[in-house]
């Protein structure tokens, strides 16, 4: 970790030493404060229409910050930057904001902004739960609080604070989980028209505790009593045998099943491993068992009362940090 540090502190110190040859300390005060929303990203261009949602829904919030979007996926970057140069993509997709030809990962957004001058930064991971991107972002953070200059004034992020993960932290968990649980209920109001159950489809990866996703789907299933409620994770190995026991346990006739993603954005990969023509995408397996499958098809991005979420954590990050520094 001391070597990250070192690393950091030499990168922020070639762009303030940069900036000081363009202008002098006393005419960088009044630079905006900066909001960065950081995901691993999407390479699915009509998925770019719920990040940019949210990412407006920031700039209503937050009309004096400037508001950056910046992907962790080295692989979604890279994407984008090909498409940049291929003229048939962007006669397909003129639509695609241009900035995202040339999104930057964290890092490099940080080092940008720092440029500016600006002080007071807060990121906000759009993670659904602490798993390992949220945690290198902790580890980003808490890494350049730590750089110190000679200079009190030349200190590149004085101000900065990190954002709790959609489905909430430690305290503020419960109440995190009830207003994503409120955010669904579109979902579950199409599927009580159905007289259908309800299957969530998840991402976790591999080794990451799955228990705040239990609790999720516990407050559901209080909120629905008569309905069935399912999350399926199956990277966390809990996969659909482990749902179609509790199905079959729990709705021994087979009755339709309402197929869900339960993810920030609907890429091609989630969308193939649940309505797939593949053996074992989640449509296929549902239907083989006896059950009739139907899809709503779309990301948490799109939802107002998701994205608000979002907001309301920036907020409360801005007023912890605020009074961090004032004390």
């Amino acid at each position: 970790m001391p070597e990250l540090v070192l690393f950091l502190s030499a990168v922020f110190a070639f762009f303030s030493l940069f900036r000081t040859k363009t202008a002098r300390a006393g005419e960088l005060k009044s630079r905006n404060p900066a909001i960065v929303l950081v995901t691993r990203g999407t390479t699915d261009p009509g998925e770019l229409k719920g990040l940019t949602y949210i990412e407006n829904q920031v700039k209503a919030a937050f009309p004096c910050y400037d508001v950056f979007m910046s992907f962790v996926s080295d692989e979604v970057r890279e994407e984008w930057r090909n498409r940049d140069k291929d003229t048939n993509f962007k006669k397909y997709f003129p639509n695609v904001p241009e900035k995202f030809y040339s999104v930057k990962n964290p890092i490099t957004t940080l080092a940008l902004i720092q440029e500016t001058g600006a002080r007071l930064v807060l990121v906000q991971s759009l993670s659904l739960i602490d798993g390992p991107e949220y945690h290198d972002l902790v580890n980003l953070v808490e890494n350049l609080r730590k750089i110190k200059t000679f200079e009190r004034e030349r200190v590149p992020f004085p101000w900065i604070g990190l954002g709790a993960p959609a489905l909430g932290l430690g305290d503020g968990q419960k109440e995190n989980l009830h207003r994503v649980a409120n955010s669904l209920t579109p979902l579950f109001e199409e599927a009580k028209s159905l007289n259908a159950g309800v299957l969530l489809i998840a991402d976790l990866a591999a080794g990451v505790n799955p228990g705040v996703y239990h609790n999720l789907r516990d407050i559901l299933r209080n909120n629905y009593e008569n309905m069935e409620i399912h999350i399926g994770l199956p990277e966390a190995r809990i996969g659909f045998r482990h749902v179609l026991s509790d199905l079959e346990s729990r709705l021994p006739v087979p009755g339709p099943i309402l197929l869900a993603p339960l993810t920030l954005v609907l890429g091609e990969e989630v969308r193939v491993d649940i309505t797939g023509n593949q053996e074992n995408s989640w449509s296929n397996l549902v239907k083989e068992s006896g059950y009739a499958a139907a899809f709503r098809m779309k990301g948490l991005a799109e939802n107002y009362v998701f994205a608000e979420i979002f907001t309301e954590s920036l907020k409360r990050l801005e007023e912890a940090v605020s009074r961090r520094y004032t004390d």
